[in-house]
Formats: structure tokens, C-alpha cells, sequence
């Protein structure tokens, strides 16, 4: 190796071993060579290695001692070993890199304790310990590490009470501490890290109640399990307040009481299970507790509700203690009751049947009328909203349309409970519901209310009543990624962090609609008009028109749709649908928001010979981190993989999606 070498990328090369001496010289700054078949020990010459800047090793089979193969690195802010077969214990000394914003050690075999030295890394932005053999206790040092963004310590060994020290990490995003032997109570001082979008407290021994603080915590979005503890006490009404939570699991506690009514304020929930607790009662309103299967409430004390398998709540208990006087006084109450009932029904019954004859045949008809369209009844969350939704938009004036489309206009819809809709209202009436505007509808409500992910628009209800059809959907605040690209202002704002999360946003929907759903279903439509994004800049794709179910055992033969400039080009000559499609477009898309433009025609680029700086949007300033160009570079080679005219070349959304990932967590 020479002397002088400073950087060096092993990425995506397959080999046996690592050179030993890669720090011969003693000048190394920058070594990659993550995701690869490297197998083998530690290079000897790392250990000494005091130049180093940043180090990917991740996702490998190599092996070594952890406290013996690493030394001490002053000017390192990145290493990730994840994901290999290393041994040892963290030594005291990690504590003396003091410039280090990742460490990245989840994945292997590494034992003994967490030492207090690491609370002293005070640039520290993740800590990825999980998958280890770790013990010991959690130090309260930990607490100094005021940056830290994510904490992931599950999987491990690690005993003691979770340190109320905790609380003091105000910039965490992500703490993850389940599956080990943590006991005592959950202390209140979580309540104060606000910024928290994903808390994992389960499969430990936690015992005490949940803490109504917790209920503080308004940014939690993806994940709170407090699942299989030994919790006790009700659950709190504050919980009410966490109206961005998806996914709430409280199984396998001791909570008793009633369920919170407050609960059904939690809009944005699709995930919830509280079985195997001792919880009473009815089940709180809202889509996501009548939709649930049983089995997120069975093994309770008494819960009722409309859902499968639970008792109605308006239903009887039986009385167990059998006593005569009681029976008897049923029976004196109900005997007269009975007779006024019957002569009651008797003439309700006689002046119905005046009238039915008159209106039979009306019945009929429009009995023959809402069999032949399904979407007659508007269903929004259990309850007709038809009139309340006229009202909000004022009969759907254009003084509330944001957006206008080929199938219909887009309306902001304020309700008077303060909440905010996007309404969709399709330009047909009953008049002209034909086949291909029904199957349009159809498609979207179908794709939308079986698919449930994070960065999918979230459909809460469609109608079609009277002279109008529509859908109505959560509202997000800064509209398309063509409106933000297409301003210049607001594009300046749009800066290459957020670009990466957008292109990540995409991937993972995708990814999971094409992966991890069945049957898969593709898009078909994906553009920049058809990605919106929320306050946080968290991208949501939208637009299910034309969307379809990939059916295994059939052709799926299609005609060409979705928007000039996205569209596969097989798809002019094949005919054929496939995930592969999608693949094509988000290429196209990722090239765009990179560009701040519309690439056009892409012969160009397919030949690969093009360098990063071309193609970035001038509007911004050239990244100056090494790691961000890192991104921007990889982002820019999986889209050219995604446009290559052969779509059997091009990679899966699920290779996208985790290739992603990986860049994502060298930060």
C-alpha cells in the first residue's frame, strides 16, 4: 500500500481478505469497503492508525477483538463495524475519540459492560450497540450525551433500571431498548424528550404503571411497544395526545381498567394491541379499534365492542347470583310492558303497511340502484360525513381548491373539530358513473384502505351520495414535490438532506407495496405531482387511480398510463405490468429531485458517464460533507441502475430500499 494513500474504497468488491497494512504510511484518512464478503481479521495496521477520518466496515463477516485490534482516533467522527463477527469488550478508551458522531457496533458478539468513558463523547449522534451480548447496567453517564439522535441497545443482556438520566437526551429520534433484563419502572423523565419518533421498551421486566408523560411525546410516529413487561395500572388518557402514533402495542402486561376514550383521538393509528392485559369495557370509536382483528384484544378481563369475537356492549351480563325476588320482579315489570309493546307495534305496523305498497316499487328500484354501485353510502371512520364535508368547502368552492388534477380537483376541507382534510372530488355524477370511472375509484379506494405503511397518503373515507364523488384524505401541508421543485424559493429550502429523505421516503413505500404486500401491487403512476409531503418534509405517495394488483397466476397485461417523461419504455411494445414499471419511474423521479427538474431525455445518462456534480440542482449550494456527497453519489447510481432499458438489469425496490438504508446509517 503506498505511503501517501489517504482514501480508500473497497466498496462493492468481493474479496477474501483485507490488506493488513491499508495504514502503512500512517496517512489514511478515509477507509471503506462496507457491504462486501470480507472475511478475516482486522487489518493490524488500523490499530495504530491515528489519521483516521472515517471508517465503513459494516455489513461484512470479519472477525477480531474489539478491545485489542482498535486503537485510539482523534480526528475519527464515523466508524461502523456493524454487522460482523467481532468479539471483545468496548473498551474505556472509545471514550477518548473525541470527535466521533457514529458508533456503530450492532450485529456481533461483543460482550462485558457498557463503559461510563462513552458518556464522555459528547459529538455523539448514534449509538447502535443492538445484537450483542452486552450486560451490566445502562451507565447514567450516558445521559451527558446531549446530540445523541438515535440509541439502540436491544437485543442484549443488559440488567437494572432504565437511568432517569435519560430524560436529558432532548435530540433523540430513536431509542430502542427492548429484549433484554431491564426492571423497575419506566421513569417519568421520557416525557421530556419530545423529538422521540420511535420508543421500544419491550420484552423486558418493567413493572409500575406507564407514565402519563408519555403522553407527551406528540412526535412519535412509527412505533411505541411497551409489549411483554409487567405493567400494572390503567392505561393513561394522555396516550389521547400522541395523534402521529401508527403502531401502539401494550400486550402482555397486568393493565387493567378501561380503555381511554381519548384513544380514539389518535387519527393517525393502524396498528394497536392490547391483548393479554386485564382491561374491561368498551373499545374506544375510531377505524383502527372496529378494524383490528380480535386477536389484538383477546385475553382481558371483560372488553367489549363491534369487533369480531368481542361481546356487543349494549349486551346483558348474565346474572350469576340466580335470586328469586329479582326474577320475580322481572318478570311483574315485563309481563305489562309486554302488552303495551304489542299494541304499539300493532299500529306502527298497520299504518307501514298503508304505505308499502305505495312504495314498493321505488324500494325496488333503488334497492337495484345500490347493488349495481358499491360506493352509494359514504363511510368515513363508521360515520356519514357527507354534509360535513360540503359545509367545510362550502359546496366545494374554488376558494378551497389546492390542486387540480385529470381525474378531478383536490380541496382543503377544515372540520369544525379543528381537523384537517384533503378532499378529492372526481369530476363524474351519478349520472355518468361509467365502467372506467368506476374502475378508477374503485382502484384507489381498494389499493388504499388494504395498504398501510408510513410514507403512503393515509385514505380515511370516499363517498359517492348525491351529485358528488369523492375521497378524503390526510392533509399534508406542503403540498407535491412538483409544487416545491417548480418554486424557486421554496426549493432553495429544500436542501439536500431533505432531498435524501424524500428519495428514501419513496423507496420504502414502494419497497413494501412491491415486497410486502400480497399480492403486490404497483403504482404505476409514480411522478413528483404524485409525492406529497407533510410539515416534516416526509414524503407520501398518493395517487392510486390507476394502481394494480399483480395477480400470479395471469398476464397482467395493461395499456400504457401513468404521466409522459415516467413511463417504462417496455411498457410501448410489451404491454406487460410489471414491478419493474414503478423501478423505471422512481428512477426517473430520484434523477429529478436531485436536478430540481425533470431530466429529460435520459439516453444520455444511460451510458453512465456522468459525474454527480452535473447533475445537482444549481439552486443549492455543492455539499460540502463527504458524507452527503456519499449519499447524493450512491442516490445517483441506483438511479441509473433504475433507468437501464433492460428491466431484468434493473435492481428491486427492496434493494433500493435497503441499499438506502445502509447509506443512511453511515452518517
Amino acid at each position: 500500500m503506498a505511503s501517501q494513500t489517504k482514501y480508500l474504497s473497497l466498496a462493492y468488491v468481493a474479496a477474501l481478505a483485507l490488506p493488513p497494512q491499508v495504514c502503512k504510511g500512517g496517512k489514511l484518512i478515509n477507509f471503506t469497503a462496507n457491504v462486501n464478503h470480507f472475511s478475516g481479521p482486522i487489518p493490524i495496521s488500523l490499530k495504530n492508525c491515528s489519521s483516521l477520518y472515517r471508517v465503513r466496515l459494516e455489513s461484512n463477516e470479519l472477525t477480531g477483538d474489539l478491545d485489542q485490534d482498535f486503537g485510539v482516533y482523534p480526528n475519527l467522527t464515523h466508524i461502523d463495524l456493524r454487522y460482523n463477527r467481532l468479539q471483545g469488550e468496548i473498551s474505556p478508551k472509545w471514550g477518548e475519540c473525541q470527535k466521533l458522531t457514529m458508533l456503530g457496533l450492532a450485529g456481533n458478539s461483543i460482550g462485558g459492560k457498557i463503559p461510563a468513558e462513552i458518556g464522555s463523547l459528547s459529538q455523539l449522534v448514534e449509538l447502535h450497540l443492538s445484537s450483542n451480548q452486552l450486560s451490566g447496567e445502562i451507565p447514567a453517564h450516558i445521559g451527558n450525551l446531549t446530540e445523541l439522535s438515535t440509541l439502540s441497545l436491544n437485543g442484549n443482556n443488559i440488567s437494572g433500571q432504565i437511568p432517569e438520566e435519560i430524560g436529558g437526551l432532548l435530540n433523540l429520534d430513536s431509542l430502542d431498548l427492548s429484549m433484554n433484563r431491564l426492571s423497575g419502572p419506566i421513569p417519568n423523565q421520557i416525557g421530556e424528550l419530545r423529538d422521540l419518533r420511535i420508543l421500544n421498551l419491550s420484552q423486558n421486566n418493567l413493572i409500575g404503571t406507564i407514565p402519563f408523560q408519555i403522553g407527551n411525546l406528540v412526535g412519535l410516529q412509527d412505533l411505541q411497544d411497551l409489549s411483554y413487561n409487567s405493567l400494572t395500572g390503567e392505561i393513561p388518557a394522555q396516550l389521547g395526545k400522541l395523534t402521529r402514533l401508527q403502531s401502539l402495542n401494550l400486550s402482555h402486561n397486568n393493565l387493567s381498567g378501561e380503555i381511554p376514550a381519548s384513544l380514539s383521538s389518535m387519527l393517525s393509528l393502524v396498528a394497536v394491541n392490547l391483548s393479554y392485559n386485564n382491561l374491561e369495557g368498551p373499545l374506544p370509536d375510531g377505524s383502527v379499534f372496529s378494524s383490528s382483528q380480535s386477536s389484538a384484544f383477546t385475553n382481558n378481563k371483560d372488553l367489549c365492542g363491534k369487533v369480531q369475537g368481542l361481546r356487543p356492549c349494549n349486551a346483558l351480563s348474565t346474572d350469576k347470583g340466580g335470586g328469586h325476588k329479582d326474577n320475580k320482579l322481572v318478570v311483574a315489570i315485563v309481563a305489562p310492558l309486554a302488552s303495551v309493546l304489542f299494541i304499539f307495534f300493532a299500529i306502527v305496523g298497520i299504518f307501514v303497511f298503508t304505505r308499502w305498497r305505495k312504495s314498493r316499487r321505488e324500494s325496488r328500484a333503488e334497492f337495484i340502484s345500490r347493488r349495481e354501485n358499491p360506493f352509494s353510502v359514504c363511510f368515513f371512520n363508521g360515520r356519514i360525513v357527507y354534509d360535513d364535508i360540503l359545509k367545510a368547502t362550502e359546496n366545494f368552492d374554488d376558494v378551497y381548491c389546492i390542486g387540480e388534477g385529470g381525474s378531478g380537483k383536490v380541496y382543503k376541507a377544515e372540520m369544525q373539530g379543528g381537523q384537517v382534510f384533503a378532499v378529492k372530488k372526481l369530476n363524474m355524477h351519478a349520472e355518468d358513473f361509467g365502467i372506467g370511472n368506476v374502475k378508477s375509484f374503485s382502484n384507489e379506494v381498494k389499493a388504499l384502505t388494504e395498504i398501510k405503511h408510513r410514507n403512503i397518503v393515509k385514505l380515511y373515507g370516499f363517498c359517492y351520495e348525491g351529485m358528488h364523488t369523492f375521497l378524503v384524505y390526510e392533509y399534508m401541508e406542503m403540498g407535491s414535490l412538483a409544487k416545491i421543485l417548480s418554486d424557486e424559493k421554496e426549493a432553495k429550502e429544500f436542501d439536500w438532506v431533505k432531498r435524501i429523505q424524500v428519495v428514501k421516503g419513496v423507496a420504502h413505500a414502494l419497497s413494501y407495496m412491491h415486497h410486502d404486500h400480497v399480492p403486490p401491487l404497483i403504482h404505476r403512476d409514480i411522478s413528483s405531482k404524485n409525492v406529497l409531503l407533510d410539515s416534516d418534509m416526509e414524503a407520501h405517495l398518493a395517487d392510486f387511480g390507476i394502481a394494480k394488483f399483480l395477480k400470479p397466476d395471469s398476464s397482467n397485461w395493461t395499456a400504457v398510463a401513468g404521466t409522459y417523461g415516467y413511463v417504462a419504455p417496455e411498457l410501448a411494445y410489451t404491454m406487460a405490468v410489471t414491478e419493474k414499471c414503478d423501478v423505471y419511474s422512481f428512477g426517473v423521479l430520484a434523477f429529478e429531485i436531485l436536478m430540481g427538474k425533470h431530466p429529460g431525455e435520459l439516453n444520455s445518462m444511460n451510458d453512465g458517464r456522468i459525474h454527480l456534480e452535473s447533475v445537482l440542482d444549481t439552486r443549492l449550494s455543492p455539499p460540502t460533507l463527504p458524507s452527503l456527497t456519499d449519499k447524493l453519489s450512491s442516490i445517483m447510481n441506483l438511479a441509473l441502475l433504475c433507468i437501464h432499458a433492460n428491466p431484468e438489469s434493473r435492481p428491486t425496490m427492496r434493494i433500493i430500499s435497503r441499499r438506502l438504508v445502509v447509506e443512511a446509517d453511515s452518517d
